[in-house]
Formats: structure tokens, C-alpha cells, sequence
């Protein structure tokens, strides 16, 4: 019984996943698009016209991110008592949502740099003569 359940979580894995890093690759095109880059991940320039936009853009998709991944880590934490099923719980539950390594902890670590890309993008802001009521209203408050 419980390893039907163990298979259960197993089949929706990939769905969840799935759905987490599809936003992580909706964000770099959403990105991209508006910067006029083609790769995204290879950097791109910002100028007056276009730092807040940027901001805005990052912190909508690290929010959607974030939401999706909390879903997704709640659907794939298994739980098993007996003792064979639950060595495979534990192996389970630290490949997929416990720890650094693991598929939602490399997500939490694609946020993390997002939040540090827009305080950068907070600090070039800052620099283009931006008060800090308006980087606020674009950008939220400091993390």
C-alpha cells in the first residue's frame, strides 16, 4: 500500500518539476524579449529606460517561481513508516525537495541569484537617479 503511494507521488514528480522550471525558463524569455537579447543567460545591458522594466519583470517570475516551487514541494515530500518503503522515502525525499542538491533546492538556489539580480538592478537604479520611492514602487522593498 504504501508503495503505491510511493508510485503515486512518483508519476506527479515530473508534472511539478516540470512546472517549476518551466516558469524558471518563462522568466529568462520574458527577460530576454524585453532586453532585445537572444540569450539571455549570456547577459544583457541596461540602461535608464529600461533597469526598473527589468526589476519588475525578475520579481513577477521569482514570485511566480516561488509559488510554484512551495506547491511542487508540497506535493513531492513522500512519507512511509514501514521499513523497506521508507529507505526509499528518505532517498526520494532528498533527491527531489530536501537539501541543496536536491531538484527544489537547486530551484531555491535559481531564486536566490534572481533576488541578488534585482538588487543589483536596485543599485544601477540608484545610480540613474531614481529615488528610492520610486525603485521601491518598482521594485519592493529591500530582501
Amino acid at each position: 500500500m504504501a508503495g503505491n503511494a510511493l508510485l503515486g507521488a512518483a508519476a506527479t514528480a515530473g508534472g511539478a518539476i516540470g512546472a517549476a522550471v518551466g516558469s524558471l525558463f518563462a522568466a529568462e524569455g520574458a527577460l530576454g524579449k524585453m532586453l532585445g537579447s537572444g540569450a539571455p543567460t549570456q547577459g544583457f545591458e541596461i540602461d535608464r529606460e529600461s533597469v526598473l522594466q527589468a526589476g519588475q519583470i525578475i520579481q513577477g517570475e521569482i514570485a511566480k517561481l516561488g509559488n510554484k516551487l512551495t506547491e511542487a514541494t508540497g506535493s513531492l515530500q513522500v512519507n512511509a513508516e514501514d521499513e523497506v518503503n521508507s529507505a526509499i522515502a528518505k532517498a526520494w525525499n532528498s533527491r527531489l525537495v530536501q537539501g541543496e542538491e536536491s531538484y527544489a533546492g537547486r530551484v531555491r538556489q535559481y531564486i536566490a541569484s534572481l533576488r541578488n539580480l534585482v538588487e543589483q538592478l536596485r543599485t544601477a537604479a540608484e545610480h540613474y537617479g531614481f529615488t528610492d520611492e520610486e525603485v521601491v514602487a518598482a521594485l519592493g522593498p529591500k530582501h
